[in-house]
């Protein structure tokens, strides 16, 4: 055998064996390429939150700004309302699959026969408070005038009857409820158009500002063991109907492991690191001032999501009281803290 043809076998050999190496790198790379073309093809599934915006939600809008939900496969988008009854039925008319909002409408549809579940808490206790203007200093002082106190039906709204019932009043005939947005009621004071107005405990600097006196602090202890029959009062909640928690159990749980690492986030980090998460949720309010709010309302915050059984009773018997509920609904028909308990 010559030495040019052994040559040639020797080139031809090595010729091949470099095609297959280079065939198996180009196999190798196409499903390298096809399996990261998979993966971000994967399908999120999108979940419709309707709220009533506020800073009592920050753990659900931080989760959804640090991209928690992303990574739960989640994808969210927030649909707003001007009150919470109204963000709660947009719900259960299919327009949302979870609604941020207080327990009270809840448990007035419950017991009209519209079942719910209550799947996360997102404060340990309730902040309102009740503010009059500079010449109304007493609550007896209000008979015959205009009150401030969110729509019929929703939390304020009992929080302002139950308050004037206390102070010796008959809300149905001894007061004017005024109807206007609450981002208004603070101007309504100041210029006299309304006497007393309903207060979020994040507005307070505010409202002392414009000489408002305080009628009701609900940041003081005592004050909402009298009004709310215990300090415990987790009635800032996420809820979904029951049929969309029966029928999507893993979407459900998904939701809130992103809203777990949200609230994870929210209690350890500076009130001024929280506000620039949240700028792009509250149009219109500075970084400084979301930073004074948040200041006001941190101690509320839940650090685990989670509904005790002395708030739920607390929560069940203000609901009595203030004719919400006609009849007790028991915790574990309408409260569902598995979720809670497996993000953690």
């Amino acid at each position: 055998m010559n030495k040019r043809f052994i040559k040639f076998t020797k080139i031809a050999l090595l010729f091949t064996l470099a095609m297959s190496i280079f065939a198996g790198c180009a196999n190798n790379s196409g499903t390298q390429s096809e399996g990261s073309a998979q993966e971000e093809q994967k399908e999120m599934t999108k979940v419709v939150v309707s709220e009533f915006r506020g800073m009592n939600y920050a753990a659900v809008h931080i989760a959804d700004a640090l991209g928690y939900f992303e990574e739960e496969g989640i994808e969210v988008e927030f649909a707003v309302y001007g009150d919470g009854p109204v963000a709660f039925q947009g719900m259960h008319a299919g327009d949302s699959q979870f609604c941020m909002l207080s327990i009270e409408p809840v448990f007035r549809a419950f017991d009209e026969g519209l079942e719910s579940k209550v799947v996360a808490a997102l404060d340990t206790t309730r902040l309102y408070g009740f503010a009059g203007s500079k010449d109304i200093t007493e609550i007896s002082q209000l008979k015959g005038k205009t009150v401030f106190a969110g729509a019929p039906g929703s939390a304020p709204y009992s929080f302002i009857w139950s308050i004037l019932e206390e102070g010796g009043l008959n809300p149905a005939e001894d007061v004017t409820f005024a109807q206007m947005q609450y981002g208004a009621s603070m101007a309504a004071l100041e210029q006299g158009t309304i006497d007393a107005s309903y207060m979020d405990h994040y507005n307070r600097n505010k409202f002392s500002a414009i000489g408002a006196n305080f009628l009701v602090d609900g940041a003081d202890m005592e004050t909402k063991k009298r009004v709310f029959g215990s300090e415990k009062f987790e009635g800032s909640i996420i809820t979904a109907t029951k049929k969309f928690v029966d029928e999507n159990p893993e979407t459900v749980q998904s939701f809130i492991n992103g809203v777990a690492k949200g609230a994870k986030w929210l209690t350890s980090h500076s009130d001024e690191e929280v506000a620039e998460v949240l700028m792009p949720y509250h149009d219109g309010s500075t970084k400084e001032d979301l930073i004074e709010r948040i200041s006001l309302i941190k101690i509320a915050y839940s650090p685990d999501l989670k509904i005790s059984e002395e708030g739920y009773e607390a929560m069940e018997n203000f609901s009595l009281k203030t004719g919400v509920l006609k009849n007790k609904v028991g915790y574990e028909n309408i409260i569902d803290m598995r979720f809670v308990e497996q993000a953690q």
